[in-house]
């Protein structure tokens, strides 16, 4: 009988710990020894015992012994050290470790400025770069570095909580001198304010965001120290410092430590995209590209000063007199559905030559009873905004007049697609500069000049540019030769540009006379709010001017509706607005809009031996066309702009100083309303107005788009420091602005904070209404007493030998609409020699194309245009609008 082997019982875990000690001691091992030798010996049946150890199966026990013998390591302060210095020399062997790629992108980290692309630029680009870095080349050291500036918001809710006064005055990510930004949305929200929990959840993900930002910064950083060409950040960085105008010494310090590249770099950088943006433009306008329409082109002239502080000889400071401009390609929803041959060329001198036989008549431009019906509309709802915004409120605010007035032929509102010129050292202040511009666009595009000249090609630009234009094609002809001729240009007037003309003109005239004291001009309105009131502002600073009107404006509607009106004599505002029926309001704007716009009512008030209340009411007539040609031109709806351009039209015969636009404006109203080609017409109506954020409400003239580019080119060159010339601003910089823009924008959206669209809206404050309500009253403004306005252009003399004063003589403010058509009817009733001006083919019509078609061309000065004047300076538009 077999004999069992002896099995001890162990009733504890000691004792079964005790046992194995000894059993170890026997075979002179210690359990250190015997647990080295049981993970290192090479043995398949012992590999198979640990083969657990580092998988997912296994490491939770794996992980509670590497805790247990950290437990006995850190018991002493001696220990603790030898722990972490252990810990220390693991962490330096994973840093060491991990490292981007080397070698050229995409293969690797390393980004050369001569091949940079503008697609390295994108927000999408940089966030998966970004990715990539801390997930995959560095994410050691990113979580480590992760985990120190998170450690704050990572404790326990309840720890957090006892200690809330105390967080909001610690020094943490989240520090004082950063700007709380909020995403709260108080539409859905059960309260107006967002409340305590929904603060610190906000401030959480900012804190998780900013420890994020700044842990890959220092990877990034680490990576380009270890490896000069991983640089993907630096490269980055360095044309976003290069765009917000850091300073060379500073960048060069930024670049000793790791976050940008050097300026000569980020130069390198912009001058490669500069290129690229050439070769974007010669595709924009290639041969295949301009049919059946050519992109628009829209220019402008720039001038600043390219000053020298050590003079010399060879080195002084001038005026630099540029021209710069972009390409505008059109919708393609414009063009597909139309028919290709009404873009032709062919079309187009067909349409041109048809125009000479037009009979022009006041009628084209006087408003038909639906027009006048939409204008009543829209000083009724101009009158409504005022009337929402200051006095009264109602709860049916949808029976109650619109804000807005009803849409005529609304523009898409979609991101223009925009190519930037390069900056043209020709002046388009005389036609000779003009050339100039051309031959350099010809030079861009990479074109021939008989490819250029041989398809439509509509530019933009402002009155100025249209008439040194005419006056070189006019200086022209006769030409045979389509390069000389310019027969296939015509230019429009820009809509921004008419806008603030006009609107200073009509300002001017209403203006007053701010020396007499007793005048009643738009000064006085001014003067009462609050605002400037010396002398009117200056066109460059349009929009100064057109907020000054609107206030102007608004102001004394207020006065109009409270006290002329509702018969409220008050002389303030309530704190409170006025709870009122829908009813109700639409019956006191209606009767406003009776009381101070009806044409019976103006017939009355120029019947009475007071101007004054005829001149209020000519003043709110003339305003209510800037309003809304204004507010028309940012709701995109560029079927309410031609309506107020067609009254311009008659207003400017009657003004002074609109010589210019009174030919001009009309005759471009004719060309793309009546003469060119249906779908050509459609195409050019909509491609006046642009929403560069691709936002409806939020359209702006092109002109005006070239203006805020015209500023950010003169930013950079203000901002580079010594060394930046005309010449790099061409080279470097003008082709690039759009990219600039866009750098500077996103150090918003990496600094954790959201990117919001503001519109910028005027808002008059109580205590100013107040004011003017104080000064109204005191003057009996809009009531149809004694006049209080004054003739400006008289004197205050002393009588001879008298010492009297001779009292300013009163007069009548000029009706400007019926003056501009007495003008128009006296002319028809004379021959039409103005009227007859009006036709597109008085500048358009090229003898060149009877030649082409082997017709005999009548030998006519007036039609051949042979002495035209050389306008060497802009008549209406020489202003630099800074």
């Amino acid at each position: 009988m077999k004999r069992r082997p002896f099995k001890p019982q162990f009733k504890t875990e000691y004792q079964k710990i005790r046992f194995v000690c000894d059993i170890i001691s026997r075979f002179n091992m210690t359990p250190k020894k015997f647990i080295l030798a049981f993970l290192t010996n090479q043995h398949i049946d012992l590999a198979l015992r640990r083969g657990c150890w580092g998988t997912k199966t296994g490491w939770t026990t794996t992980l509670e012994l590497i805790q247990a013998i950290k437990r006995l390591a850190t018991k002493s302060k001696a220990s603790r050290c030898l722990w972490r210095e252990f810990i220390l020399q693991e962490a330096k062997t994973f840093v060491n470790s991990e490292s981007p790629k080397r070698g050229v992108f995409p293969n690797g980290a390393y980004h050369n400025s001569r091949t940079v692309h503008e697609n390295f630029f994108a927000r999408q680009s940089k966030d998966d770069r970004d990715s990539k870095l801390v997930t995959e080349d560095m994410p050691f050291l990113y979580e480590l570095i992760s985990s120190k500036l998170l450690n704050r918001i990572k404790k326990k809710p309840q720890e957090s909580s006892k200690n809330d006064s105390e967080d909001d005055e610690s020094t943490s990510i989240d520090s004082e001198d950063s700007d709380v930004d909020l995403a709260f949305n108080t539409e859905d929200a059960s309260t107006v304010e967002p409340g305590r929990d929904h603060i610190r959840k906000v401030s959480k993900n900012r804190q998780e965001t900013r420890a994020h930002m700044t842990a890959k910064t220092v990877c990034a950083m680490v990576s380009f120290g270890e490896n000069r060409r991983a640089n993907s950040m630096q490269l980055y960085n360095s044309v976003v410092f290069l765009a917000c105008g850091v300073t060379e010494r500073i960048n060069s310090y930024l670049h000793y430590i790791g976050l940008t590249m050097s300026r000569k770099t980020a130069l390198s950088a912009l001058d490669r995209l500069g290129h690229q943006a050439k070769k974007r433009i010669a595709q924009k306008l290639s041969v295949s590209a301009r049919k059946p329409l050519s992109p628009l082109l829209c220019i402008d002239n720039i001038d600043f000063e390219e000053r020298v502080h050590f003079k010399s000889v060879e080195k002084t400071s001038h005026m630099f007199h540029g021209t710069w401009g972009y390409v505008h390609t059109l919708d393609p929803s414009l063009i597909l559905e139309a028919d290709p041959e009404e873009f032709s060329m062919s079309q187009f001198q067909k349409a041109i030559k048809d125009s000479v036989n037009l009979k022009i008549s006041p009628t084209m431009f006087l408003p038909t009873f639906k027009e006048e019906s939409h204008f009543c509309n829209a000083i009724k709802s101009q009158i409504a905004q005022v009337m929402m915004s200051y006095i009264a409120t109602t709860d049916d605010p949808k029976s109650s007049i619109p804000l807005e007035p009803p849409s005529i032929d609304q523009i898409r509102a979609q991101k223009p697609d925009i190519e930037m010129f390069e900056l043209m050292l020709a002046s388009d202040n005389c036609a000779e500069g003009i050339g100039e511009i051309l031959t350099d666009i010809i030079k861009q595009t990479n074109l021939t000049p008989d490819e250029f000249f041989s398809e439509l090609q509509i530019m933009d630009g402002d009155l100025g540019t249209l008439q040194n234009m005419e006056c070189l094609r006019g200086q022209r002809k006769p030409s045979g030769h389509k390069e000389d001729s310019l027969g296939n240009i015509f230019m429009l007037l820009g809509a921004s540009h008419t806008l603030w003309n006009i609107a200073q003109a009509i300002y001017l005239k209403h203006f007053g006379n701010n020396k007499t004291q007793d005048d009643l001009g738009a000064w006085r309105t001014l003067q009462a709010l609050g605002l400037p009131s010396e002398k009117p502002a200056a066109k460059n600073d349009f929009t100064l001017m057109l907020t000054s009107i609107q206030k102007i404006h608004e102001v004394t509607l207020i006065h109009c509706l409270l006290r002329l009106v509702m018969g409220i004599p008050r002389t303030s505002l309530p704190n409170e607005k006025i709870k009122l029926k829908a009813k109700s309001i639409n019956h006191v704007i209606n009767l406003c809009y009776d009381r101070f716009f009806g044409c019976t009512q103006l017939k009355k008030a120029e019947t009475f031996n007071s101007p004054k209340l005829f001149n209020l009411m000519t003043r709110l007539r003339d305003f209510a066309t800037i309003v809304e040609a204004d507010r028309s031109m940012k709701a995109g709806d560029i079927g309410r702009l031609l309506n107020i351009w067609r009254r311009w039209s008659v207003m400017a015969q009657g003004i002074t100083g609109l010589t210019h636009y009174a030919i001009h404006l009309p005759r471009m109203i004719i060309l793309i309303t009546k003469v060119l080609p249906p779908a050509l017409r459609h195409a050019i109506q909509h491609s006046l107005l642009i929403t560069p954020s691709g936002r409806p409400n939020h359209f702006v003239a092109k002109d005006f788009f070239l203006e805020t580019e015209n500023y950010w080119l003169k930013y950079f060159f203000n901002n580079n420091g010594v060394g930046t010339s005309a010449k790099r601003l061409r080279d470097v910089f003008s082709s690039n602005v759009p990219l600039l823009q866009r750098l500077i924008r996103s150090i918003k959206d990496d600094s954790g904070k959201s990117d919001y669209y503001q519109s910028k809206k005027h808002h008059i404050t109580l205590q100013a209404i107040n004011s003017f309500l104080r000064m109204a009253i005191s003057k009996s403004i809009g009531d149809g007493t004694d006049s209080l306005q004054f003739d400006p252009n008289t004197t205050t003399e002393k009588g001879k030998g008298t010492g009297r004063k001779r009292k300013r003589a009163k007069v009548k403010s000029q009706d400007v609409m019926k003056e501009g058509m007495e003008v128009m009817r006296d002319d028809q009733l004379k021959g039409g020699s103005i009227l007859k001006r009006l036709r597109p083919s008085t500048t358009l019509l090229n003898p060149s194309w009877d030649l082409e078609a082997g017709f005999t061309v009548t030998n006519s000065p007036t039609l051949l245009n042979l002495s035209p004047s050389n306008h060497n300076n802009h008549q209406d538009d020489n202003q630099n609008y800074n």
